[in-house]
C-alpha cells in the first residue's frame, strides 16, 4: 500500500491528514515535480475520510508515497467524481471508510464515454484488457486474437506509455476511435488479423491482478 497526506495550515490550526492507498494512478506533469491523479482509493476514520473528501471539493493537492514512488505531489483536478463507503471489519467495532476519487478523465473512459477522446487512461496495460476497453469505449468490433497485434501497434507508434501506479499497472493510450478503426480496416485488408468463420463474439481473459467471479469472463461487445 502507499500512502497519501493532505496538509493544510489555517491562522488558528494545521490540519494533518494520512491515509493508506490501495490504489492509485497518476501521471507526471511537464513540469515533473507534480503529477495529475486519475485515481484514488482511500482508508481511514471518519474524520480522516471527511477532511480528504473536502480538500478534494477544493480541487486542493497531497502527497502521494508508495512502493517505487517518492513523495509526490497531485492534484486530482476539478470535476473529480468521488464515491465514498463503509466496511464492516470482523473483530473491529468501527467500520473502516473508504473514498474513491476518480478524474474527469478517467470516469469518461466508460462504455460510450466522450467518443472524441484522444486520449484513454486504462488501469492495466494487459492487451486483452486494453483492446477490450477500448472496444467498449469507442464502440468498435474488435475479438481477443487481435490483442497481440493491437499491442504491438501502438507500442511501434508510441501511443502507449506506462504511468505511475499503486496497485495496479497503468497505462495511457494515446488514439482517436478513428484512428483505431483506420488501424483494424487496413490490418483486416493485409491479412495481418482476421474474423473466423461462424464466430459471434469473443472470450475475453481477464488480467491475473484482476479478481471478477468465476470464469469464464464473456462481455458482449455490439
Amino acid at each position: 500500500m502507499g500512502t497519501l497526506q493532505f496538509t493544510k495550515v489555517t491562522r488558528d490550526t494545521t490540519i494533518d491528514v494520512r491515509v493508506h492507498v490501495d490504489r492509485a494512478i497518476a501521471e507526471h506533469e511537464p513540469d515533473n515535480r507534480s503529477a495529475r491523479c486519475h485515481l484514488l482509493s482511500v482508508f481511514g476514520n471518519d474524520q480522516e475520510i471527511a477532511a480528504i473528501a473536502a480538500a478534494l471539493s477544493e480541487e486542493a493537492r497531497f502527497y502521494l508515497t508508495g512502493p517505487q514512488i517518492e513523495r509526490l505531489m497531485v492534484s486530482v483536478g476539478a470535476e473529480a467524481v468521488v464515491f465514498r463507503s463503509s466496511l464492516s471489519v470482523p473483530g473491529r467495532r468501527r467500520p473502516i471508510r473508504h473514498l474513491v476519487a476518480l478524474s474527469d478523465e478517467l470516469a469518461k473512459t466508460c462504455t460510450g464515454g466522450n467518443p472524441g477522446a484522444r486520449r484513454t487512461v486504462l488501469c492495466d496495460g494487459d492487451p486483452e484488457f486494453v483492446l477490450y476497453r477500448l472496444g467498449a469505449r469507442f464502440g468498435i468490433p474488435v475479438l481477443p486474437e487481435w490483442s497481440e497485434w493491437f499491442t504491438n501497434e501502438l507500442r511501434r507508434k508510441q501511443a502507449i506509455e506506462r504511468l505511475i501506479g499503486v496497485g495496479c499497472h497503468p497505462v495511457l493510450v494515446r488514439g482517436t476511435k478513428k484512428r483505431f478503426l483506420g488501424w483494424t480496416g487496413h490490418a483486416l485488408k493485409r491479412g495481418l488479423i482476421r474474423i473466423p468463420e461462424n464466430r459471434e463474439s469473443g472470450t475475453w481473459r481477464l488480467p491475473a491482478t484482476f479478481e471478477l467471479g468465476p470464469p469464464p469472463y464473456e462481455p458482449q461487445l455490439r
